[in-house]
C-alpha cells in the first residue's frame, strides 16, 4: 500500500512553486527580503544613470520616497534579526531558491506520511478497501496547507510549543512523537547550518527563539 498518486503531485506541485508576481502569490520572508534587495539594487542602478546623463556638476540622482526607503529598512533589519528569524544564520537553507522547502516535503514523506502505511497494513480490523480509504483520509488531515508551509519556512520552529501555534489543529492531527519529528525536520532543514556550528562547537547564543 503505497501513498496515493494524487498526495506525490501536491507534493511536487508546491515544492517546485516560484514567485511570479508579489500581487498573485504569497510571499515567504525570504521573498520579502530578496525583493528589498532587488529594489535596493534597482535605485543604485537609477541613481548612477541619472549621474551619466546629466550635463551639469549640480545634477543630482533621482529621489526616492523617504517613507518608502524607511519601510525598506525596517523590513529588511526585522528580518534579519537571528533572534527573530532564520534566515541570516541559515544561507544554505535560505538561499533564494525553494530546495529547502523541497528537502523539507521529502523528509515528511518519508518520516511521517509513509510510517502511516504500516499503521494501516497491519490492521485486523479493516477490510484493504477499509483500510486505504482510511490511510488516505490521515495522510489528507496531515498534510500542511501552503500558509502552514510557509509558517514553518518563516519561523523555523525550534521546539513542539513553538511548532504547535503555527499549525491548525497540531495536536489533533498530530500525534506528540508526529509533532517532535516534524520539528527534528525543521531543525534539519531550516536551521541545518546553526546546528552544524553547534555540533561543532563553533557559535554560542543561538538559542534565541521563533517567535509566531
Amino acid at each position: 500500500m503505497r501513498p496515493r498518486p494524487d498526495i506525490h503531485a501536491r507534493w511536487c506541485a508546491r515544492s517546485t512553486m516560484k514567485i511570479l508576481d508579489a500581487g498573485t502569490q504569497p510571499l515567504s520572508n525570504q521573498d520579502v527580503l530578496t525583493w528589498v534587495a532587488s529594489k535596493r539594487a534597482q535605485h543604485t542602478a537609477e541613481n548612477s544613470a541619472t549621474k551619466g546623463k546629466g550635463k551639469g556638476k549640480d545634477q543630482q540622482p533621482s529621489t526616492h520616497p523617504s517613507n518608502f526607503l524607511a519601510s525598506l529598512t525596517k523590513h529588511e533589519r526585522e528580518l534579519k534579526d537571528p533572534k527573530k528569524y532564520p534566515y541570516v544564520n541559515n544561507p544554505t537553507a535560505y538561499n533564494g531558491t525553494f530546495d529547502a522547502m523541497r528537502k523539507f516535503d521529502e523528509l515528511l514523506l518519508e518520516r511521517i506520511y509513509i510510517p502511516l502505511e504500516d499503521k494501516y497494513r497491519e490492521t485486523t480490523t479493516m477490510t484493504a478497501e477499509e483500510a486505504g480509504k482510511a490511510l488516505g483520509k490521515e495522510q489528507d488531515e496531515k498534510t500542511l496547507t501552503e500558509t502552514e508551509q510557509l509558517m514553518l519556512f518563516n519561523h523555523a520552529p525550534q521546539g513542539v510549543e513553538q511548532l504547535q501555534p503555527m499549525l491548525e489543529n497540531c495536536e489533533e492531527r498530530f500525534t506528540a512523537e508526529e509533532q517532535q519529528v516534524l520539528v527534528d525536520c525543521v531543525m534539519e532543514v531550516y536551521r541545518g547550518d546553526e546546528m552544524g556550528r553547534k555540533g561543532e562547537g563553533g557559535v554560542g547564543g543561538q538559542n534565541g527563539g521563533s517567535e509566531p
